[in-house]
């Protein structure tokens, strides 16, 4: 369990009208495990019990966090996993890593993964069924002006993958998917999307911790209040790592998005990190871009272009004293599907700094300070009047029985 008070100066992160809050969060939980000669699993969850001082607010909520997982073996050929993921808050950072969500609102968010791999002789095959449920009870959003909406997505697909040669491996990938969106903020988006996709890799082992490859993948999207949407992506891909520390794994390649009816959109798509540790630190650099079916995967703000740089140190001062550093520069694109096309980029600027000093053997004491920095949805400028900077300091204090 732990206990933690949070200070913010723009509670509702807003550019005007700014609220300071108190946070006092009392967090019970408990974590369970299973770890049997053939089935593996983990059940762990926090209550989330928080008290804010902001005015016009909800002062009492309780905002739990579930997580279970659970590996089975049923032979040396066959295997089933399965992970689930639950979630109720009001911070908006927590809705969307990348930023769209940008008024605190209460949400609630499910994700649940199946997996079943079976291996036929030298062909492994994977059906995998992924679910997404996405509740609010209102948002505001820089692209599409989104307000309460509910957004369930299913996913249901098959790979295959086989060795040809000593170092060549192939892969060929399809999935279906089918997704609804309700609400007084569904907007063009309401109603339900239906959608293809297929997916074909090859890689080539270069070395004994390298390895390249070519993939490309087409999807096809259908909106039952839009024309269809396409989007095309090929890319190289690579892998390299050192025992010595230094590890990479990266992707680059070209995207392009079409609407029928509507213009060609094309940019350049990468999912690629560097990580390297040296004496006591380790450092991380993480770039990520493409074209993005928002509601596959939680609230429906249509497709959008995101572009996303990670940079990341973390420092061992004592084997009870870490800390690290944290930034991330994030920019939403809207593509006229699902949301306005004529609208203006969305821009956050995250920092953090952490530092944790486990006390004793079961207390640990943490400090947390973040600036958040959105861009102004006007003028789409991070320096320009109206952008909404939020200052967040935490301390926490946890236990371990």
């Amino acid at each position: 369990m732990y206990l933690s008070e949070q200070w913010t100066d723009n509670f509702n992160q807003t550019a005007t009208n700014k609220q300071t809050n108190y946070r006092t969060t009392l967090g019970p939980g408990a974590y369970f495990v299973i770890n049997g000669p053939s089935t593996k699993g983990f059940l762990s969850g926090n209550a989330g019990l928080t008290y804010d001082t902001a005015p016009n607010s909800s002062n009492f909520n309780v905002l739990p966090t579930i997580t279970a997982g659970l590996f089975q073996i049923f032979s040396p050929r066959l295997s089933l996993s399965l992970t689930n993921s639950y979630v109720r808050n009001n911070n908006p950072t927590y809705g969307d890593v990348f930023g769209l969500n940008t008024q605190r609102q209460t949400f609630t968010s499910n994700s649940l993964s199946a997996s079943l791999n079976y291996l036929i002789d030298i062909v492994s095959t994977q059906l995998y069924y992924r679910n997404s449920i996405y509740n609010t009870s209102g948002n505001n959003s820089t692209i599409g002006g989104n307000s309460t909406s509910d957004t369930t997505s299913n996913i249901i697909g098959a790979s295959a993958s086989t060795q040809i040669g000593i170092y060549n491996t192939v892969s060929l990938g399809y999935e279906y998917s089918w997704s609804d969106t309700s609400g007084g903020g569904a907007g063009i988006n309401s109603g339900e999307s239906h959608g293809n996709l297929v997916t074909a890799t090859i890689a080539r082992q270069t070395g004994i911790y390298s390895s390249v490859g070519l993939t490309g993948s087409y999807a096809v999207y259908s909106p039952s209040q839009q024309p269809d949407n396409h989007i095309w992506n090929f890319s190289v891909f690579s892998t390299y790592g050192l025992p010595s520390g230094l590890s990479f794994s990266g992707s680059l390649g070209v995207s392009q998005f079409s609407q029928d009816g509507q213009p060609t959109s094309t940019g350049v798509t990468s999912n690629s990190s560097v990580s390297y540790a040296f004496g006591k630190a380790v450092a991380t650099l993480g770039i990520f871009s493409g074209f993005r079916n928002t509601g596959l995967d939680g609230q429906n703000f249509g497709v959008v272009q995101t572009q996303a740089y990670t940079a990341s140190l973390l420092y061992t001062f004592t084997p009870l004293v870490t800390g690290s550093i944290f930034g991330t520069y994030a920019e939403n694109s809207p593509t006229g599907s699902g949301n306005n096309a004529n609208g203006q980029n969305s821009s956050n600027l995250t920092a953090t700094a952490n530092l944790s000093w486990q006390v004793l053997r079961w207390l640990n004491l943490s400090g947390n300070y973040t600036y958040l920095l959105r861009s102004n949805p006007t003028t789409g400028s991070l320096t320009g009047s109206g952008s909404v900077p939020v200052n967040t300091v935490t301390l926490t204090l946890g236990a371990t029985f």
